[in-house]
């Protein structure tokens, strides 16, 4: 699919008074930028909120990833599938793994554009007045732990209450235009290649965040960090 970035720059998502955030997820590396989308992400999910009924409210798990983050996540994956999987070949744990974690390149080696790291896509969940988030079935930081099954949107084996939640989810934010990434209940996109795909659009609106993006000041001054983002994820042990 191809990519024509429009060059919308990426906004905080606290910046917003209409949706909510969770902690920094998965690893340390993820908190100068995981609250980072692409403005007109976040206006989508700002009209999202106000379709919910009230005392409910989005909360942001994740937006903006590094690519070497995704890769370190997605390499997590692949062991988790070859510990669990003996007896296949690593062709077949790559490609399972692939579905709950996207590599930067194909097995075969062809380059891909991660739906996080392009500042379009969300990991997304519901929560009360209270900050819990509604029943989904499960946490959605267990993502890497559960069975994969049950990180599908539908999935037979859960309660009625959960697969409500997961239905109001989905209903909200796809009457925004964004896509649901039908593996995963809590992810969404918008103007990537998934959500070109999946639209049938003519190509992508949004690739890979360039480093001038973030360095040209876009990033909020309670977000700045020493370095380039390749210097702070080459920062882990």
């Amino acid at each position: 699919m191809h990519i024509a970035d429009c060059g919308e720059p990426l906004v905080d998502a606290a910046s917003s008074g209409l949706i909510t955030y969770g902690p920094p997820p998965e690893c340390p590396e993820t908190e100068p930028f995981y609250r980072l989308l692409r403005e007109g992400v976040v206006a989508r999910l700002e009209k999202a909120q106000q379709r919910l009924p009230p005392g409910l409210q989005l909360r942001l798990y994740e937006g903006y990833r590094n690519p070497k983050i995704q890769q370190m996540l997605f390499d997590g994956q692949l062991r988790r599938m070859k510990k669990e999987n003996p007896s296949r070949d690593t062709s077949w744990c790559y490609a399972q793994a692939a579905k709950l974690a996207s590599p930067l390149r194909t097995f075969e080696g062809v380059q891909i554009v991660p739906p996080h790291s392009t500042g379009g896509a969300v990991d997304i969940e519901i929560v009360d007045n209270d900050g819990m988030p509604l029943d989904f079935g499960m946490e959605l930081s267990d993502w890497d732990v559960v069975p994969p099954n049950l990180c599908a949107t539908r999935f037979d084996e859960i309660t009625d209450a959960a697969a409500n939640n997961r239905r109001l989810l989905v209903e909200t934010l796809v009457a925004e235009g964004f896509v649901n990434y039908p593996r995963e209940w809590w992810h969404f996109s918008y103007g990537d290649q998934y959500w070109a795909f999946s639209t049938a659009s003519v190509q992508a609106l949004y690739g890979t965040v360039q480093e001038s993006i973030i360095n040209g000041g876009i990033v909020p001054p309670n977000l700045a960090v020493q370095g380039t983002l390749r210097d702070k994820a080459a920062q882990r042990p």
